[in-house]
């Protein structure tokens, strides 16, 4: 142990004495510190540790790592997410010399979870030995502990709708059918609950044949929950979300408050691990409420977008849209596209031109607003990218949709105020 411990005291000597160098280059410099930056590495947190910070870093050295039951290490070596998360748990913003350190309680990590600060006999955090104390550099101060830190661990979604008291009918249908272990997973999802009450308003007879039909149950279960992250500032902002039966789920704000299929949220933003559930005051049914919307193209006809129709009427680009193949579509208003000083020469011009233009706004799958925001880059019928930034105006490589979420039998239409970059 001692001479573990003045190894490592010599190697940080040493790099003070050439000058301070960031957090991520200075565990690049120690030997003894590989397992604990190869994690960071893996785990993509090289930017936080190099950027301006400042944070404090507890640094477990290789034997800590060593000291792990199998199991443990390899859990921690194959699970991203879980690993990332013990990282974080070893990293508290600002640059703590061990002085300050022991005039707190506690600490609180980039986690959200606190560290426990105990200096009775030396500087224990969390349990863990601090070694080597006070190693400064360029964006914080490292110390080095004997041990790793291991967070708690917070309930999952299914956990939370146990835990809460009102939610006790959907999870038993959940775990009924299965769907529980989505809500187990790693997420992020949002889940639309309804309570013991909204399922004691449903009648009598259909509650029955719901409960003797497990694939009925199993999908219109699927349809309260999302992928992603939503929380009540999110669904204000959106107009539709994709359940994972795979209908959408429409968000609106009434007079009552914030509704998804007019069915009210009584309770918003209860958190878990891996997701979000708000408590809803009826259940939601699933219903093939599209097949009566028109088609893109015709849609596009009735909103006076003669010219994408035109367009998409004459090209073909081997995408063929229907009820069971959905796709995107960024549609140009007319003026924009008669603004364009290349339109002209498009039209008149040979066909491989004007499927370059129309190659940049058409999307081989179907993409709600909330899905863009996911996404964040997506793939146009010619497999070129386009960057979609989501905040108070969002914009696809850097053009601003104006309408969103135009709902068709075979895919969705977002109007964009310009065309998109063409190929010269």
């Amino acid at each position: 142990m001692r001479k573990r411990i003045g190894l490592l005291v010599l190697f940080f000597a040493v790099i003070m004495a050439f000058g301070q160098k960031d957090i991520l280059s200075t565990l690049h410099d120690v030997e003894q510190l590989s397992t604990l930056t190869e994690m960071v590495q893996v785990a993509g947190l090289e930017d936080l540790l190099s950027g301006p910070g400042p944070f404090t870093l507890f640094a477990p050295d290789d034997s800590a790592f060593l000291q792990l039951p199998n199991k443990t290490a390899e859990d921690l070596s194959n699970n991203l997410s879980f690993m990332r998360r013990v990282l974080l748990f070893h990293i508290v913003r600002g640059s703590l010399c061990s002085q300050v350190i022991v005039q707190n309680p506690e600490l609180e990590t980039l986690l959200g979870q606190s560290l426990a600060i105990d200096s009775r006999g030396g500087i224990r955090v969390d349990g863990s030995t601090m070694v080597v104390r006070d190693i400064q550099a360029s964006n914080g101060t490292i110390h080095v502990v004997d041990s790793v830190i291991f967070p708690r661990e917070e309930p999952d979604i299914a956990q939370v709708m146990r835990n809460t008291g009102i939610l006790d009918v959907a999870i038993s249908a959940f775990e009924e059918t299965a769907v529980v272990d989505a809500l187990k997973g790693e997420g992020p999802m949002t889940v639309f609950v309804p309570s013991d009450v909204a399922f004691a308003r449903i009648p009598r007879e259909t509650m029955e044949a719901l409960l003797s039909d497990m694939e009925w149950l199993r999908e219109v279960l699927l349809y309260h929950i999302s992928e992603g992250l939503f929380a009540t500032g999110d669904l204000i902002f959106e107009n539709e979300l994709r359940s994972l039966q795979g209908e959408i789920i429409e968000v609106k704000v009434a007079e009552s408050g914030l509704c998804v299929q007019n069915t009210l949220i009584s309770v918003p933003d209860i958190e878990a691990r891996n997701g979000i559930i708000h408590v809803i005051d009826h259940v939601m049914f699933p219903r093939n409420s599209r097949r009566n919307l028109p088609s893109i193209k015709e849609t596009l006809e009735e909103k006076g977008f003669d010219l994408m129709r035109s367009l998409l009427e004459t090209l073909d680009l081997d995408i063929q849209s229907n009820e069971k193949h959905r796709i995107t579509v960024f549609a140009v208003p007319n003026e924009a596209l008669l603004n364009l000083e290349e339109y002209p020469k498009l039209i008149s011009s040979d066909r491989e031109s004007l499927e370059k233009l129309l190659a940049f706004h058409v999307i081989p799958n179907e993409y709600l607003h909330s899905e863009l925001r996911i996404a964040q880059t997506i793939f146009a019928a010619n497999g070129k990218p386009l960057k979609i930034r989501i905040s108070d105006q969002s914009t696809v490589n850097g053009i601003p949709i104006i309408e969103r979420d135009i709902l068709c039998r075979d895919g969705v239409i977002h109007v964009i105020e310009s065309p998109l970059m063409l190929e010269r």
